[in-house]
Protein backbone atom coordinates (compact mmCIF):
# COMPACT_ATOMS: atom_id res chain seq x y z
CA UNK A 1 0.00 0.00 0.00
CA UNK A 2 1.33 3.41 -0.91
CA UNK A 3 5.08 3.62 -1.51
CA UNK A 4 6.10 1.83 1.69
CA UNK A 5 7.69 -1.61 1.46
CA UNK A 6 7.01 -3.99 4.35
CA UNK A 7 8.95 -7.31 4.40
CA UNK A 8 6.52 -10.19 4.87
CA UNK A 9 6.72 -13.96 4.82
CA UNK A 10 5.01 -15.72 1.86
CA UNK A 11 1.96 -16.68 3.93
CA UNK A 12 1.57 -13.14 5.28
CA UNK A 13 1.80 -11.79 1.73
CA UNK A 14 -0.98 -14.20 0.76
CA UNK A 15 -3.13 -13.01 3.65
CA UNK A 16 -2.51 -9.37 2.78
CA UNK A 17 -3.35 -10.00 -0.88
CA UNK A 18 -6.68 -11.62 -0.01
CA UNK A 19 -7.55 -8.75 2.33
CA UNK A 20 -6.61 -6.20 -0.34
CA UNK A 21 -9.01 -7.89 -2.75
CA UNK A 22 -11.74 -6.89 -0.30
CA UNK A 23 -10.24 -3.57 0.80
CA UNK A 24 -12.54 -1.81 3.25
CA UNK A 25 -14.86 -4.81 3.51
CA UNK A 26 -15.03 -7.52 6.13
CA UNK A 27 -13.65 -10.90 5.11
CA UNK A 28 -14.86 -13.74 7.30
CA UNK A 29 -12.34 -16.01 8.97
CA UNK A 30 -13.84 -18.96 7.10
CA UNK A 31 -13.24 -17.28 3.73
CA UNK A 32 -9.66 -16.45 4.69
CA UNK A 33 -9.04 -20.06 5.71
CA UNK A 34 -10.52 -21.32 2.43
CA UNK A 35 -8.25 -18.95 0.49
CA UNK A 36 -5.07 -19.73 2.40
CA UNK A 37 -5.63 -23.49 2.62
CA UNK A 38 -7.72 -24.54 -0.40
CA UNK A 39 -9.20 -28.00 -0.24
CA UNK A 40 -9.02 -29.47 3.25
CA UNK A 41 -7.45 -27.00 5.72
CA UNK A 42 -5.43 -28.25 8.69
CA UNK A 43 -7.28 -28.67 11.98
CA UNK A 44 -5.20 -25.84 13.42
CA UNK A 45 -6.14 -23.43 10.60
CA UNK A 46 -8.25 -21.09 12.76
CA UNK A 47 -5.53 -20.73 15.38
CA UNK A 48 -2.82 -20.37 12.74
CA UNK A 49 -4.87 -17.66 11.03
CA UNK A 50 -5.05 -15.74 14.30
CA UNK A 51 -1.26 -15.90 14.50
CA UNK A 52 -0.90 -14.63 10.94
CA UNK A 53 -3.30 -11.77 11.67
CA UNK A 54 -1.30 -10.85 14.77
CA UNK A 55 1.98 -10.70 12.81
CA UNK A 56 0.44 -8.84 9.87
CA UNK A 57 -1.18 -6.31 12.21
CA UNK A 58 2.20 -5.61 13.80
CA UNK A 59 3.84 -5.23 10.38
CA UNK A 60 1.21 -2.82 9.07
CA UNK A 61 0.94 -0.68 12.18
CA UNK A 62 -2.06 0.43 14.25
CA UNK A 63 -5.45 1.07 12.74
CA UNK A 64 -4.86 -1.02 9.64
CA UNK A 65 -6.10 -4.56 10.24
CA UNK A 66 -9.22 -4.54 12.38
CA UNK A 67 -11.37 -7.29 13.80
CA UNK A 68 -14.96 -7.01 12.63
CA UNK A 69 -17.20 -10.02 13.19
CA UNK A 70 -17.17 -12.52 11.63
CA UNK A 71 -13.65 -11.76 10.40
CA UNK A 72 -11.25 -8.94 9.59
CA UNK A 73 -11.17 -5.76 7.53
CA UNK A 74 -8.14 -4.03 6.02
CA UNK A 75 -8.38 -0.26 6.29
CA UNK A 76 -6.87 1.78 3.45
CA UNK A 77 -6.78 5.53 3.00
CA UNK A 78 -8.16 7.34 -0.07
CA UNK A 79 -5.61 7.35 -2.88
CA UNK A 80 -3.35 4.82 -1.17
CA UNK A 81 -4.33 1.58 -2.90
CA UNK A 82 -3.44 1.51 -6.61
CA UNK A 83 -6.46 -0.58 -7.63
CA UNK A 84 -8.85 1.85 -5.93
CA UNK A 85 -7.28 4.81 -7.75
CA UNK A 86 -7.47 2.91 -11.04
CA UNK A 87 -11.11 1.89 -10.74
CA UNK A 88 -12.12 5.25 -9.29
CA UNK A 89 -10.74 7.21 -12.23
CA UNK A 90 -12.39 4.91 -14.74
CA UNK A 91 -15.72 5.17 -12.97
CA UNK A 92 -15.45 8.98 -12.80
CA UNK A 93 -14.44 9.11 -16.46
CA UNK A 94 -17.39 7.01 -17.55
CA UNK A 95 -19.78 9.13 -15.52
CA UNK A 96 -18.35 12.29 -17.13
CA UNK A 97 -18.76 10.83 -20.62
CA UNK A 98 -22.32 9.74 -19.84
CA UNK A 99 -23.03 13.31 -18.68
CA UNK A 100 -21.73 14.70 -21.98
CA UNK A 101 -18.26 15.84 -20.88
CA UNK A 102 -16.33 13.61 -23.27
CA UNK A 103 -13.06 15.52 -22.99
CA UNK A 104 -12.92 15.32 -19.19
CA UNK A 105 -14.08 11.70 -19.17
CA UNK A 106 -11.49 10.65 -21.71
CA UNK A 107 -8.77 12.42 -19.73
CA UNK A 108 -9.73 10.57 -16.54
CA UNK A 109 -9.70 7.22 -18.32
CA UNK A 110 -6.28 8.05 -19.78
CA UNK A 111 -5.01 8.84 -16.27
CA UNK A 112 -6.31 5.49 -15.07
CA UNK A 113 -4.59 3.61 -17.89
CA UNK A 114 -1.32 5.37 -17.07
CA UNK A 115 -1.49 3.87 -13.57
CA UNK A 116 -1.37 0.31 -14.92
CA UNK A 117 1.83 -1.53 -14.04
CA UNK A 118 2.40 -5.18 -14.94
CA UNK A 119 0.17 -8.02 -13.80
CA UNK A 120 -2.23 -7.50 -10.88
CA UNK A 121 -1.33 -9.54 -7.80
CA UNK A 122 1.73 -10.97 -9.49
CA UNK A 123 3.18 -13.63 -7.19
CA UNK A 124 -0.16 -14.25 -5.47
CA UNK A 125 -1.95 -15.66 -8.50
CA UNK A 126 -2.21 -19.09 -6.85
CA UNK A 127 -5.01 -17.75 -4.64
CA UNK A 128 -8.61 -17.94 -5.86
CA UNK A 129 -9.62 -14.45 -4.62
CA UNK A 130 -6.61 -12.79 -6.26
CA UNK A 131 -7.22 -14.69 -9.50
CA UNK A 132 -10.77 -13.37 -9.62
CA UNK A 133 -9.72 -9.81 -8.76
CA UNK A 134 -6.86 -9.85 -11.28
CA UNK A 135 -9.32 -10.97 -13.97
CA UNK A 136 -11.74 -8.19 -13.03
CA UNK A 137 -9.04 -5.52 -13.11
CA UNK A 138 -7.64 -6.79 -16.41
CA UNK A 139 -11.06 -6.77 -18.05
CA UNK A 140 -11.66 -3.28 -16.70
CA UNK A 141 -8.35 -2.10 -18.12
CA UNK A 142 -9.10 -3.60 -21.54
CA UNK A 143 -12.59 -2.14 -21.80
CA UNK A 144 -11.30 1.26 -20.63
CA UNK A 145 -8.48 1.15 -23.19
CA UNK A 146 -11.02 0.43 -25.92
CA UNK A 147 -13.20 3.35 -24.81
CA UNK A 148 -10.21 5.69 -24.69
CA UNK A 149 -8.99 4.48 -28.10
CA UNK A 150 -12.38 5.15 -29.70
CA UNK A 151 -12.38 8.71 -28.38
CA UNK A 152 -8.75 9.20 -29.44
CA UNK A 153 -9.51 7.95 -32.96
CA UNK A 154 -12.31 10.48 -33.22
CA UNK A 155 -9.79 13.16 -32.18
CA UNK A 156 -7.36 11.86 -34.84
CA UNK A 157 -4.74 10.84 -32.28
CA UNK A 158 -3.83 7.86 -34.42
CA UNK A 159 -0.21 7.46 -33.30
CA UNK A 160 -1.24 7.46 -29.63
CA UNK A 161 -3.84 4.79 -30.35
CA UNK A 162 -1.33 2.61 -32.19
CA UNK A 163 1.17 2.85 -29.32
CA UNK A 164 -1.49 1.95 -26.76
CA UNK A 165 -3.03 -0.95 -28.64
CA UNK A 166 -0.04 -2.80 -30.11
CA UNK A 167 0.73 -4.38 -26.75
CA UNK A 168 -2.91 -5.13 -25.98
CA UNK A 169 -3.45 -6.86 -29.32
CA UNK A 170 -0.31 -8.93 -28.74
CA UNK A 171 -1.37 -9.95 -25.22
CA UNK A 172 -5.03 -10.53 -26.13
CA UNK A 173 -5.04 -11.67 -29.76
CA UNK A 174 -8.66 -12.85 -29.80
CA UNK A 175 -10.12 -9.56 -28.61
CA UNK A 176 -11.45 -8.04 -31.82
CA UNK A 177 -12.31 -4.47 -30.85
CA UNK A 178 -8.74 -3.32 -30.10
CA UNK A 179 -7.51 -5.16 -33.20
CA UNK A 180 -10.04 -3.26 -35.31
CA UNK A 181 -9.10 0.03 -33.65
CA UNK A 182 -5.41 -0.62 -34.28
CA UNK A 183 -6.17 -1.35 -37.94
CA UNK A 184 -8.09 1.91 -38.25
CA UNK A 185 -5.29 3.88 -36.60
CA UNK A 186 -2.58 2.41 -38.84
CA UNK A 187 -4.64 2.97 -41.97
CA UNK A 188 -5.27 6.59 -40.99
CA UNK A 189 -1.51 7.06 -40.57
CA UNK A 190 -0.93 5.85 -44.13
CA UNK A 191 0.33 2.45 -42.98
CA UNK A 192 -2.32 0.46 -44.80
CA UNK A 193 -0.15 -2.58 -45.43
CA UNK A 194 0.51 -2.90 -41.69
CA UNK A 195 -3.18 -2.42 -40.94
CA UNK A 196 -4.10 -5.28 -43.26
CA UNK A 197 -1.36 -7.46 -41.79
CA UNK A 198 -2.81 -6.91 -38.31
CA UNK A 199 -6.13 -8.15 -39.67
CA UNK A 200 -4.57 -11.16 -41.39
CA UNK A 201 -2.68 -12.11 -38.23
CA UNK A 202 -5.92 -12.07 -36.27
CA UNK A 203 -7.63 -14.19 -38.92
CA UNK A 204 -4.76 -16.70 -38.90
CA UNK A 205 -4.71 -17.10 -35.12
CA UNK A 206 -8.48 -17.48 -34.92
CA UNK A 207 -8.41 -20.21 -37.57
CA UNK A 208 -5.35 -22.11 -36.31
CA UNK A 209 -5.94 -21.89 -32.56
CA UNK A 210 -9.73 -21.75 -32.23
CA UNK A 211 -11.07 -22.95 -35.57
CA UNK A 212 -13.10 -19.75 -35.94
CA UNK A 213 -13.57 -17.02 -38.53
CA UNK A 214 -13.35 -13.28 -37.84
CA UNK A 215 -16.58 -11.47 -37.06
CA UNK A 216 -18.52 -9.86 -39.93
CA UNK A 217 -17.62 -6.44 -38.51
CA UNK A 218 -13.89 -7.16 -38.75
CA UNK A 219 -14.29 -8.50 -42.29
CA UNK A 220 -16.19 -5.35 -43.28
CA UNK A 221 -13.41 -3.21 -41.82
CA UNK A 222 -10.78 -5.13 -43.76
CA UNK A 223 -12.75 -4.61 -46.97
CA UNK A 224 -13.18 -0.90 -46.20
CA UNK A 225 -9.42 -0.52 -45.73
CA UNK A 226 -8.71 -2.40 -48.96
CA UNK A 227 -11.08 -0.15 -50.90
CA UNK A 228 -10.01 3.03 -49.06
CA UNK A 229 -13.60 3.68 -48.01
CA UNK A 230 -13.88 7.41 -47.16
CA UNK A 231 -16.28 6.53 -44.32
CA UNK A 232 -13.26 5.39 -42.29
CA UNK A 233 -12.18 9.01 -41.92
CA UNK A 234 -15.45 10.07 -40.31
CA UNK A 235 -15.72 10.19 -36.51
CA UNK A 236 -17.86 7.45 -35.06
CA UNK A 237 -20.72 8.41 -32.72
CA UNK A 238 -20.14 7.44 -29.13
CA UNK A 239 -22.45 4.77 -27.69
CA UNK A 240 -25.54 6.08 -25.95
CA UNK A 241 -24.92 3.83 -23.00
CA UNK A 242 -21.73 3.50 -21.01
CA UNK A 243 -21.11 0.23 -19.20
CA UNK A 244 -20.78 0.54 -15.44
CA UNK A 245 -17.62 -0.47 -13.61
CA UNK A 246 -17.75 -4.18 -12.84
Amino acid sequence: MGDASVPLSPKLRDLLAVLLCHSGRTVSADRLIDALWPGIPPRTAAKTLQGYVHHLRRALGPGRLMFRAPGYVLVTRPGEFDADCFTGRIQSGRHAIAAGDTERGTQLIREALDLWRGVPYDGQDHLQPTQAEAFRLTELRLSAAEEWAEAALNRRQHADVACELYGIVTEHPFRERPRAQLMRALHAMGRTVEALEVGREGRRRLAEELGLDPSPALLRLEHAILTHDPALARPRPRPNRINNVA
